[in-house]
């Protein structure tokens, strides 16, 4: 069912000005008929002859503004917004008249009644005509803040209070007074010959033109067709929950050439709703299922769906609409609605449906494809997480239907500061729960693999999925639920005071483990690969392909750097652009950072060059990306890797590089608000330097992790590499400058909405010293 897209037809797909036309000529042939109210005395009534009369007339008594208004406090169906306006124009006449007991009980659709209200209207000598201001009960505080059926119980109220008599279902909907109006509508829409067809008896008032031939799309129908085609293609299936009856739906599709795309079984118009409701009135259930209630889209997305029953999970299925009932019942039924301006043409009528809250907007159907696509995406989940759960939730349910055939209970994604580049969470179904995580690599180029396999036989404690997909460049991979504290929560605790589940010294001790037992692992794994296998290693995804693959340009090209407590650079604040940044040299708490005399530009160009993967090398079998996300901590002494997004064999050099980076000094890239807190930097230009001052230093947990590799990795991964002869003779500038991507471009440091100019420059400070960094001495300043 996550693939069902269930479209509004009028301000969607068909234009509503017929029947907005044909709402107006019922209430000017109510208005001026001597067979009704007959406000100007009229011996006949002559009905409009062609288009321009119908328009003419029509828009005389029922401005469009109005019906827009009535469409934005949804009032969806045309024979209701026909019908509030023919209460209103009438409870005003009902006003103006000073003598109102003689019309008491109110029985507007009788004849009798209406030869009462003539009666009156002829002896009033006031003005008696039916314009914009016959609305602006509409501005009466009784009326603000009701929307759909609310406002003709609001009516009968009014109208109680203004004729002291209590008015009870006079202007309900279904009253014998809607049942008049929507019987001279459909003469009206339909014209002479049709309506003899449809009823099998002439209309009341002959001579009359016929609206629907005034039906147009919204878009060309070519146009339309191209659209609906696309989304077929897209292998969605398409429904239709309209309120227009049966044949007023299906006939303009049918002229169109659009009805083939809809599936038979999931066109729900008001024939169907009526036929609903009258079943349950037969039961003595008087609930009306006209939107906004959710029903006509429920049956839409499931056919076999009847009244009453649950509604839907949120995000089972797709709602089009154009109007603030379709997005309340869409919502409500469980549907992703996605809103058209196409029926929002007034500010009006655009500010309520935002206010509304829709879950996505377009300006037409035909972005509908694109969005949809997008939604598919689970970068677009990576990252609505922080600021939009729900949604990020339901559209991963979703997911897991179109892509797994699973079809969950419940989705809990936890957004954490570490799923800089993934998201995960716990989903529920058949009463179990089970963990999921993906990655998120965008503008890549290699494709992911999940080797858990060939990690465990390795000798790695790895969480072994129990199910990985990877479809159309994306991958979910499937645990059990892992109980064990993760690492970066541990470490973020004992570094912000927290010591009731770790110490500095448990940490340190169980990293001290872990680089033994990856050491051994190394010595056991190592292999000469070619040239051609080490370029398809996983792991260069994280590394050269950023660099060279679009994230380095997506993130900076062509843009400026605020120097922090400046106003963005587009407000007249001083900022620096990145091809000038690029040129610079560093000075970083008093030292010149250029050991090796290398601009970012430099170090950027040098790094496209030795970090390019088709290199032969000694390899071994390595996570890839083992940051303390991505580690569990067993009875506080054995690490347990999950995610191995990027495991394969490739060198060891690289293997260390993420968990170096990240698990030491990236403090600032995951907690950015708080950092910078007690963050002091201060950035000076002069001439061809940066000068930058900060107070920023690792908190001694950190450093303990920091020693910990310093003295019992790296020199003896080094030793190992040089004794086997694979130890480059740039070895040390190829992790440097591995390093230079962490902070460069694991995230975009120019993202305003999540990191300060004061962060983006200590980011940047970290990234020169990187790449300029001895990693088995020197401090970070």
């Amino acid at each position: 069912m996550s693939n069902v897209v269930v479209f509004d037809l009028d301000g969607v797909i068909t234009s509503e000005e017929a029947y907005w036309i044909t709402a107006g000529l019922v209430l000017h042939e109510l208005a001026y008929s001597p067979r009704y109210w007959n406000l100007q005395g009229a011996d006949t009534y002559v009905p409009p002859a062609n288009a321009e009369e119908c328009d003419l007339l029509s828009h005389q008594v029922l401005p469009k503004s109005i019906m827009l208004g009535f469409k934005a406090h949804a009032i969806n169906s045309n024979w209701d917004t026909c019908y509030a306006a023919v209460c209103l124009c009438l409870v005003d006449l009902l006003a103006r008249l000073p003598d109102r007991s003689t019309l008491l009980p109110l029985q507007p659709w009788s004849a009798d009644w209406s030869a009462a209200f003539r009666e009156a209207l002829a002896r009033y000598a006031g003005p008696k005509t039916i314009d914009q201001s016959s609305y602006r009960l509409l501005e009466e505080p009784l009326f603000q803040g009701y929307v759909s059926f609310e406002l003709f119980e609001r009516l009968n109220q009014y109208a109680g209070e203004l004729l002291g008599e209590p008015i009870e279902g006079v202007f309900a909907r279904y009253s014998p007074f809607w049942i008049h109006c929507q019987g001279l509508f459909q003469e009206i829409y339909l014209g002479d010959q049709l309506y003899l067809q449809e009823h099998g008896h002439a209309p009341s008032q002959p001579g009359r033109y016929g609206c629907i031939y005034l039906e147009q799309p919204i878009l060309p129908a070519e146009t339309l067709r191209a659209t609906l085609q696309q989304l077929r293609e897209q292998e969605y299936v398409l429904g239709i929950a309209t309120g227009r009856p049966g044949k007023e739906a299906l006939v303009p599709l049918q002229n169109y050439g659009l009805l083939e795309y809809f599936d038979p079984a999931r066109i729900m118009t008001h024939t169907e709703v009526a036929q609903a409701e009258e079943k349950l009135l037969a039961q003595g259930d008087a609930t009306s299922l006209v939107k906004p209630h959710p029903y006509q889209f429920l049956a839409a997305a499931e056919p076999e769906y009847q009244p009453h029953q649950p509604a839907l999970a949120r995000g089972s299925f797709i709602v089009v609409g154009d109007t603030t009932s379709d997005v309340r019942g869409g919502q409500a039924a469980g549907a992703l609605v996605v809103a058209v301006l196409t029926g929002a043409l007034t500010a009006e009528a655009r500010q309520m449906l935002e206010e509304s809250q829709p879950d996505f907007m377009v300006s037409d159907v035909t972005k509908l494809s694109e969005l949809l696509q997008r939604l598919d995406d689970l970068a677009i989940i990576q990252r609505m997480q922080f600021l939009e759960r729900e949604k990020a939730e339901a559209l991963l349910r979703r997911w897991f239907a179109l892509h797994m055939d699973l079809m969950v209970d419940e989705v809990r994604l936890t957004p954490k500061a570490v799923s800089l580049n993934s998201f995960n969470g716990i989903y529920r179904t058949g009463g179990e729960e089970y963990f999921f995580k993906t990655h998120v690599e965008e503008q890549g180029i290699l494709e992911e693999y999940y080797h858990a396999e060939l990690l465990n036989n390795a000798g790695y404690n790895i969480v072994r999925p129990l199910r990985t997909v990877h479809q159309k460049g994306q991958q979910m991979v499937i645990y059990p639920v892992i109980t064990s504290p993760v690492m970066f929560d541990l470490m973020r605790a004992v570094e912000t005071g927290d010591t009731t589940q770790a110490t500095v010294d448990l940490l340190a001790t169980a990293e001290q483990r872990e680089c033994e037992r990856l050491l051994k692992i190394y010595r056991e794994t190592f292999a000469l690969t070619s040239a051609d296998e080490h370029g398809q290693a996983p792991i260069h995804q994280l590394f050269w392909h950023r660099l060279t693959g679009g994230r380095l340009h997506s993130f900076y090209q062509n843009k400026l750097f605020p120097l922090p407590g400046e106003p963005a650079a587009v407000d007249g604040g001083q900022s620096i652009s990145f091809a000038d940044l690029l040129q610079y040299r560093w000075t970083i708490n008093g030292e010149e950072v250029g050991e090796y005399g290398q601009t970012l530009g430099q170090l950027i160009e040098r790094a496209q060059n030795v970090l390019q993967p088709a290199q032969a090398a000694l390899t071994v079998i390595g996570h890839g990306d083992a940051h303390f996300g991505n580690v569990f901590l067993e009875q506080q002494t054995t690490y347990q890797y999950f995610d191995p997004a990027f495991a394969g064999r490739h060198t060891p050099l690289l293997d260390i590089v993420k968990p170096f980076f990240h698990n030491v000094f990236a403090t600032w890239m995951y907690f950015p608000q708080e950092v910078e807190k007690g963050l002091q930097i201060s950035i000076q230009v002069e001439d061809s330097h940066i000068i930058v001052e900060h107070n920023y230093v690792l908190t001694p947990v950190r450093q303990a992790i920091l020693n910990t590799k310093r003295t019992q990795l790296l020199p003896a991964l080094i030793e190992m590499l040089r004794e086997r002869n694979g130890l480059p003779e740039n070895w040390e500038e190829f992790v440097r400058l591995a390093l230079l991507c962490c902070p460069l471009l694991t995230v975009n440091l120019l993202d305003d909405s999540k990191r300060s100019a004061a962060i983006c420059w200590l980011g940047l400070s970290q990234a020169m010293q990187m790449g300029n960094l001895s990693i088995l001495e020197g401090e970070i300043k």
